[in-house]
């Protein structure tokens, strides 16, 4: 109660700064880009097969398993038939090959994603 009877003093330059520079941050927000979902799985596909491209320089015969669950479990996401396809071969080569398989897929949903298309008309007065 002691503190109410002194005035209230302003703000100074350094937490004005503060202040603006969050308000800035949290209207920036709004004006990110975003990123789709199929960019993102392109985007661990790519972290996949980078890691599979170190198993090949290191001369690996067969996958870790943590790589290859991974791999399973995003192959398995995208396409039944490419996880059929990637069967139990867990050698650098065929998994590379179906990986490169589940790209081609994530970019042709990706083009298809870009394609500008026409919205449905709502009619506003019934016939």
């Amino acid at each position: 109660m002691e503190n109410a009877a002194l005035p209230r003093r302003s703000a100074g330059p350094l937490e004005r700064t503060v202040l603006e520079l969050r308000r800035i941050d949290r209207h920036a927000v709004w004006r990110r880009p975003r990123v789709g979902r199929t960019r993102l799985l392109l985007r661990e596909s790519d972290a996949l097969v980078d890691l599979i491209e170190r198993c090949r320089e290191r001369g690996d015969r067969l996958l870790p398993t943590q790589l290859w669950s991974a791999v399973v479990r995003f192959v398995g996401a995208l396409d039944p038939a490419l996880r059929d396809e990637l069967g139990i071969n867990r050698e650098p080569g065929h998994v590379a090959d179906v990986l490169f398989s589940s790209q081609g897929l994530l970019l042709e949903r990706a083009r298809h994603e870009r394609i500008p298309m026409t919205a449905r008309i709502i009619p506003l007065f019934r016939s």
